[in-house]
């Protein structure tokens, strides 16, 4: 659902939006810089990665969202853009002034269980900790509950997503994953690749 392009957002707006809608106690700040909470101790909410250089997005890197925050920066976004297959999307760390930042690109791969070749191609960002992930489903529960570490990594799973391949965050990567997609209704038709940030990090 995509925010309203003039007007008032509501954190019920912001909740629905990023499919966390069972959610209570909504931070922007969280929300904003997809605060995954790796630092935080268990219970801590952990907020929905936010999509950023996928077509229609409200932030690339000639125009990035630091800092001030302010709620006007957000009308017209919607989280729920994705690309298809055969797309390049680039993707880089939006947030500079919280902790356990994240943020991710959508792909929907449809129906059909098939075989994906994935190419992943990038520089690191140098700053030693974080990493990138593909997820197959999405990598956040509705409640924002905090999720579980993902082993040699400084992120989390938070939701019910099928880990495919991760890796260093710090370094370059040049890659190309082959991954025997099975379609789940339970878990969607998307793949999910997130940056989560190094903690504390300054750009």
């Amino acid at each position: 659902m995509p925010l309203p392009s003039s007007g008032v957002i509501t954190f019920n707006d912001v909740r629905t939006e990023i499919s966390q809608s069972t959610t209570t106690n909504y931070s922007f700040y969280g929300w904003a810089g997809g605060d995954y909470n790796y630092f935080s101790s268990s219970g801590a909410q952990n907020y929905a990665p936010i999509n950023l250089l996928s077509s229609g997005s409200r932030f690339s890197e000639s125009n990035p969202l630091y800092t001030p925050l302010s709620m006007s920066a957000w009308y017209s976004y919607d989280h729920s853009v994705y690309i298809g297959l055969g797309t390049t999307a680039s993707l880089y760390q939006h947030s500079s002034y919280n902790c356990d930042p994240s943020s991710m690109i959508i792909i929907d791969v449809g129906t059909t269980s098939t075989s994906l070749a994935i190419n992943i191609s990038g520089s690191g960002f140098g700053f030693g900790y974080g990493c990138w992930v593909l997820f197959y489903g999405k990598p956040w529960a509705s409640d924002a509950s905090n999720g579980s570490i993902i082993p040699g990594c400084a992120c989390c799973n938070a939701g019910n997503a099928v880990l495919i391949d991760s890796g260093s965050s710090a370094v370059d990567v040049n890659k190309t994953i082959t991954y025997s997609y099975t379609y789940d209704s339970s878990i969607g038709s998307k793949l999910y690749f997130v940056l989560y940030g190094d903690p504390c990090f300054s750009p």
